[in-house]
């Protein structure tokens, strides 16, 4: 009887397998097919950087201090014994770069004021988050200031938001039925301009979701979206231009001419998972090319922070970050290493050119290429020279000057301060230029509150704020 049984047993476990088999199969196809979620397409429209020529970089006598001999020659007495002068007191002349805005547009115009701002001769450079936290129409107020006016800058983490929603917003209305969705839901959720955006009444429950008209939207609002939050309002406000000129704003810039990076949050000058000696890391060596000139290889080296640099390449970090880890990981918190701090330490640590080494340059040799060997290098110093980089983003740090670093959100919109870096011909001095330094092209005082900064290799800068 047991061997009558035994084999009917076995066929019923393996129908029972084969019949679970399939039911579950079966029951992941159909629950793939009810929880998926759309594909979304692309919001974030991210431009990687600006890099701006001497040309681009407007200060009209810049080359007079990076150009010694062309300096010489127009200050040179001529057969008539008249030198070539530019009067100092005709033009500004000057950069700016002003700090986290967020919308107030009633202290951007007063800080212009207080510089006598003149957008034939200055240069305004903004340093992202234009938009926001300010309202609405503070926020509109700026985009139309800069768009107008096509002023330079980078966006910021919450320019970024407002573009991802604009971003949305364009997909839904291309979608069948999208239009008509969003104008209903809009005329139903359409608070004062400048009410506060994360009052409880704005944060929708369930009961707005199982509605008809909304359920079957929910799934194509990325997951951690807020709807008729701060940036959606800004963002179903403002023109196509104001999007377009938003859109247009890279995640940094570089201007070559003045050693300088404009970054909203901030960029690393080492991978801090890799030892700092290592061939990988851009300032541990010269650039592998055939030249013996020094802004050259200056400028190859800035680049490649930029190109090398992983950290550098992820638009969210440039967008984001306060610190770093010990295990080298980016943080939007304040917990960890200041990413100031770091960028000082390494740039320190810069020594220029060797004169014993930059007879081999024309040789194409440079050290840690192969034909030099590590230990030519000096202890603590690396083959490099230092670069500026002037960020916002990081107000609970306030005003925060260093060597080579300068953060400017000094928390205009918490009732702080808006703030701005002056830069003019006397700001980009080199060391090679001791002559010049002692010209007459020095920064003016602009008041007696506004006290001056070293600026790059040589050079002076001074940092202006008006109360919001």
């Amino acid at each position: 009887m047991q061997e009558t049984l035994r084999p009917l047993v076995a066929g019923f476990v393996i129908v029972v397998f084969i019949l679970f088999m399939l039911i579950t199969s079966a029951t992941d196809q159909l629950t793939g097919i009810f929880d998926r979620k759309p594909d979304f397409p692309d919001f974030s429209y991210y431009k990687s950087h600006r890099t701006l020529s001497a040309e681009k970089f407007p200060i009209r006598t810049l080359c007079l201090a990076l150009c010694p001999s062309l300096w010489a020659l127009l200050t040179a007495p001529s057969n008539h014994g008249v030198s070539l002068r530019l009067d100092p007191e005709t033009k500004h002349d000057r950069i700016i770069a002003v700090g986290d805005i967020h919308g107030m547009n009633s202290s951007l115009s007063a800080l212009l004021t207080k510089l006598s701002y003149d957008p034939q001769f200055d240069t305004l450079i903004h340093l992202g988050d234009i938009v926001t936290k300010g309202g609405v129409k503070g926020s509109l107020d700026v985009l139309s200031f800069m768009d107008s006016n096509d002023i330079m800058g980078v966006r910021g983490n919450n320019d970024q938001a407002v573009i991802e929603w604009r971003a949305w917003r364009d997909w839904i209305q291309s979608l069948p039925g999208g239009r008509k969705w969003l104008d209903t839901i809009d005329s139903e959720h359409t608070p004062k301009d400048d009410e506060d955006d994360d009052r409880e009444e704005f944060h929708l429950g369930p009961d707005f979701w199982i509605q008809d008209t909304n359920k079957d939207w929910e799934e194509k609002i990325p997951q951690g979206w807020k709807l008729f939050g701060r940036h959606y309002k800004v963002a179903r406000a403002m023109s196509q231009e104001h999007y377009n000129y938003l859109r247009s704003l890279p995640v940094v810039i570089h201007a070559v001419s003045g050693h300088t990076f404009f970054v909203h949050a901030g960029m690393l000058a080492a991978d801090p998972n890799c030892r700092l000696e290592h061939p990988s890391q851009p300032l541990s060596h010269w650039p592998a090319m055939r030249t013996s000139n020094p802004n050259m290889l200056r400028s190859l080296q800035e680049a490649a922070l930029l190109k090398d640099i992983p950290q550098n390449k992820d638009p969210w970090v440039l967008l984001n970050m306060r610190s770093v880890h010990e295990d080298g990981s980016i943080s939007r918190k304040k917990k960890g290493t200041p990413w100031p701090e770091l960028w000082n330490n390494i740039m320190n640590m810069c020594s220029g050119v060797d004169s014993d080494l930059s007879d081999s340059f024309s040789e194409g040799q440079h050290p840690l290429s192969g034909t030099a060997k590590e230990e030519d290098m000096r202890a603590s110093q690396l083959p490099c020279f230092p670069s500026m980089i002037v960020y916002g983003h990081i107000a609970a740090r306030g005003l925060d000057v260093k060597r080579w670093s300068v953060g400017l959100d000094t928390g205009c919109v918490n009732k702080g301060r808006l703030s701005a870096l002056i830069l003019d011909k006397g700001s980009f001095l080199t060391w090679e230029d001791e002559e010049f330094e002692q010209s007459a092209y020095r920064l003016d005082d602009i008041s007696e509150h506004s006290p001056s900064l070293q600026y790059g290799d040589s050079g002076q800068a001074r940092i202006v704020s008006v109360e919001c």
